[in-house]
């Protein structure tokens, strides 16, 4: 590596940095993602960011851009997305008196299905911790510490990482599967 793109490797570590700490991310993972999309920013050679990557929970303060993403990505009427889904804090819940499946397992795939649909079209996150994903089941009392992970290895799912930073995210036709499996709730 020359020594000039040394140095501009150098300069955007530095600022992309500063601007985490800035920020005030506290989530390990969100730190690592605003880290590298900082990094790219400035390794674009922009002087100073225009938008700088939000917290998911100030992403989620401003509600209604979640629902009217989820609402526009899934063609589902925001007042019976809200049937569906509730926001708290950093985490999205399913809000439904059951999932749908004929086994725990079933129901578990479909109860993160719904949940990385939600994370994917309303927040724009194409990867979530399985801390998140856990946190919904355990909501909907859905979460099998012996079994979940094992349930979760589907062909609509995606991983990456392991253990504590394993991530999650839907494969195609997982989003569609999902997509479906919404629009038969929402009827």
């Amino acid at each position: 590596m020359n020594n000039s793109m040394e140095n501009n490797l150098q300069d955007a570590l530095k600022k992309a940095n500063a601007e985490v700490e800035k920020a005030g991310i506290v989530d390990p993972e969100l730190k690592k993602i605003a880290f590298s999309k900082a990094v790219d920013f400035y390794l674009q050679g922009e002087k100073t960011p225009t938008l700088i990557h939000k917290n998911v929970s100030d992403v989620i303060s401003e509600g209604s851009n979640f629902w009217s993403a989820l609402a526009s990505a899934t063609g589902i009427e925001e007042k019976k997305l809200k049937d569906v889904y509730s926001l708290r804090g950093e985490q999205i819940l399913l809000v439904i008196s059951s999932v749908p499946g004929e086994s725990k397992a079933d129901k578990q795939r479909n109860l993160v299905a719904l949940v990385l649909l939600a994370y994917q079209d309303g927040l724009n996150h194409e990867w979530v911790s399985s801390t998140l994903v856990a946190e919904a089941a355990s909501h909907s009392k859905l979460y099998d510490t012996s079994k979940f992970a094992k349930n979760l290895k589907f062909s609509w799912f995606r991983t990456e990482g392991v253990k504590k930073g394993l991530k999650y995210k839907l494969s195609g036709p997982g989003t569609s599967y999902a997509k479906s499996l919404l629009g038969t709730i929402i009827q």
